[in-house]
């Protein structure tokens, strides 16, 4: 049995319901933890079907309600992302798998989710997304120190002093998390300790490389991909850049794709996986669920031109996902 774990809102019910059904697709025996506030009855509802119709499937619903009010989500408009911290309370096995509601699996978990994870606290996928924050040095927000700039922000609070120091560093939405070990060191309650004292500014994820630093295992690629944004690529350095190209390869499909780029949020036909996303959500209870961006979407900068209707596109400029042709 393998024990999953999803945390989401009503406005992200019809992406978690892509990622169930292509977990579904390739894989049995699980146990799902879903973890949410404010979700409509009607969305638990079709989701919970769903869940019921994979084979020895079935789900646990945990309200979180009120849980972390009294955190800022900063950018982020829902609480859920902290959700996954109170998982080894929640879950009483030796191990779980949490996914982020933009994600797809392509195939069987088993080998990936039994992996040795012995002196680890938590495995993850590198933040190549962090690397480009800190070369721009862009401006972070903080609700209680003013605002910071990231290479002061990096260097002050993880003592990072150039973008080497992000090896390490793994991105919060795709995490299998070693229960066991986390629950002797205590690891949940120094989460909780942490986000008391620290403004974090990218809320758990922060806080996971913060408090389980020296005990983070790396994902391959193959295992998980995460479909950077245009921009994140760009500012890339070249031989960061070229890595993650030569390792991307759509055809032999990485085991789950995570889309930091949302299928469902830009213009671009040409988004790693979006026609397999469309595939699968086509199985779901929500195959003629459209989100706005999906309607209508408009641009006009120096960066790209672009208006869309309904699917029909009547001008477009600057083919902003380029870069990922460059290993074509």
């Amino acid at each position: 049995m393998m024990n999953i774990a999803m945390g989401f809102d009503s406005n992200f019910a019809p992406y978690a319901a892509v990622t169930i059904k292509s977990i579904l697709l390739h894989n049995k025996n699980i146990k799902f933890y879903i973890m949410f506030d404010n979700l409509k009855q009607v969305d638990m509802k079709k989701i919970d079907k769903l869940i019921k119709s994979g084979e020895n499937c079935s789900a646990e619903w945990i309200d979180m309600t009120g849980k972390f009010d009294h955190l800022s989500a900063g950018d982020w408009p829902s609480k859920t992302v902290y959700f996954p911290v109170a998982l080894p309370s929640l879950c009483p096995d030796n191990r779980i798998l949490f996914l982020d509601a933009d994600v797809i699996v392509t195939g069987n978990l088993e080998n990936f989710y039994n992996q040795n994870m012995d002196g680890y606290y938590i495995a993850g996928a590198q933040d190549l997304g962090m690397i480009t924050t800190y070369i721009r040095n862009d401006l972070l927000k903080s609700n209680t120190e003013g605002n910071l700039n990231a290479i002061d922000y990096y260097k002050k609070l993880f003592n990072y002093n150039d973008i080497n120091d992000f090896k390490n560093y793994i991105n919060g939405g795709v995490v299998l998390l070693n229960l066991t070990a986390l629950r002797e060191d205590n690891i949940e309650n120094k989460m909780y300790e942490s986000f008391n004292r620290i403004d974090f500014t990218f809320n758990e994820q922060d806080c996971y490389n913060y408090v389980c630093r020296n005990k983070i295992k790396l994902f391959s690629m193959d295992d998980v991909l995460l479909i950077l944004k245009t921009h994140t690529l760009q500012k890339l350095p070249d031989d960061i850049k070229k890595e993650y190209l030569t390792g991307y390869n759509e055809s032999k499909k990485h085991l789950i794709v995570h889309f930091i780029k949302k299928p469902w949020m830009e213009p671009e036909e040409k988004i790693p996986y979006k026609s397999l996303f469309y595939e699968i959500k086509k199985q779901t209870p929500y195959k003629f669920h459209t989100s706005s961006k999906e309607i209508w979407r408009f641009r006009y900068s120096k960066n790209a031109k672009y208006l869309t209707i309904l699917g029909q596109t009547f001008f477009k400029e600057k083919e902003q996902n380029k870069v990922y042709e460059e290993i074509k």
